[in-house]
């Protein structure tokens, strides 16, 4: 039980960054703004979801927002999963929190600065915080990874980038996305987004699925948008890797499902009221 729910934690992971950086352009016109003015016009979004599998109601929730950050034109997205209930209990509290700080370029892109991960568990009445640090150096190159236990870090290496695509971190390459960096956002398109794992360059497919390819689930209403991301099962170890996010008319991401959660099934996210 343990185990499933940090897988469950995973799953709402991707639900969130999938749902939350498509509603809006799917719902409103095409408007030409610059970049900094685009991602400006998403500052203050703030998402809270409910998430449950088989019987269990509520068993996690998951949130998503964005700020801006100190320097100008820098802007922070943090993404957070927590356990709830009994899972709580089980899992020592767990939360897993993810950090992007990100610039907005002349170039219409938003580029990582620093992206970070945080699981904190509590132990003894004590919270214990693994983090791990990437900073990029898209001059020289370079990343920068650190892990730290709390205050301490335990180790560092600089990974030296030698492939031709800058990678961003995953929340940054959403609101890429978000922003139409990756092209205009019509069903039956298909999207590819670099991004990295700690081995190398990694990809992030992306379809929205056409009437006739909508999968025969009754979780999903009829009409508004239905997203498919197909990602690497090891992920959050799937047996099949896919994500399905539904936005209503209005383009809110009102549910989203992770099929195939080891031990539990498909995994349900849907948008609090």
């Amino acid at each position: 039980m343990k185990r499933s729910v940090l897988c469950l934690l995973s799953g709402i992971v991707w639900i969130l960054t999938v749902s939350a950086p498509l509603a809006a352009e799917l719902a409103t016109d095409e408007a030409v703004l610059s970049p900094v003015a685009a991602i400006e016009a998403l500052l203050g979004e703030d998402y809270i979801y409910d998430v449950s599998f088989l019987w269990f109601d509520q068993l996690a929730e998951g949130r998503i927002r964005l700020e801006r950050a100190e320097s100008p034109h820098t802007y922070r997205a943090m993404l957070e999963a927590k356990t709830l209930g009994v899972a709580a209990w089980l899992t020592g509290d767990r939360v897993q929190r993810y950090v992007s700080v990100m610039q907005a370029t002349d170039d219409g892109r938003l580029h990582s600065q620093v992206y970070e991960s945080h699981i904190l568990k509590k132990k003894k009445g004590k919270i214990n915080n693994r983090i791990k640090r990437y900073t990029f150096d898209s001059e020289n190159r370079t990343i920068l990874y650190q892990k730290f236990n709390g205050d301490k870090k335990v180790s560092e290496e600089v990974i030296a980038w030698n492939h031709e695509e800058w990678p961003d971190d995953f929340l940054t390459a959403f609101y890429n996305f978000r922003l139409g960096n990756s092209g205009p956002l019509v069903p039956g398109a298909r999207y590819r987004i670099p991004t990295f794992k700690k081995e190398g360059p990694a990809d992030i497919l992306i379809e929205i699925l056409s009437e006739k390819a909508r999968p025969s689930k009754a979780f999903f209403p009829a009409g508004g948008h239905l997203v498919k991301v197909i990602l690497d099962p090891d992920v959050f170890e799937t047996a099949g890797g896919d994500v399905f996010m539904w936005m209503d008319a209005s383009g809110r991401p009102v549910k989203g499902l992770v099929e195939k959660v080891i031990g539990l099934g498909d995994v349900k996210g849907t948008m609090r009221q």
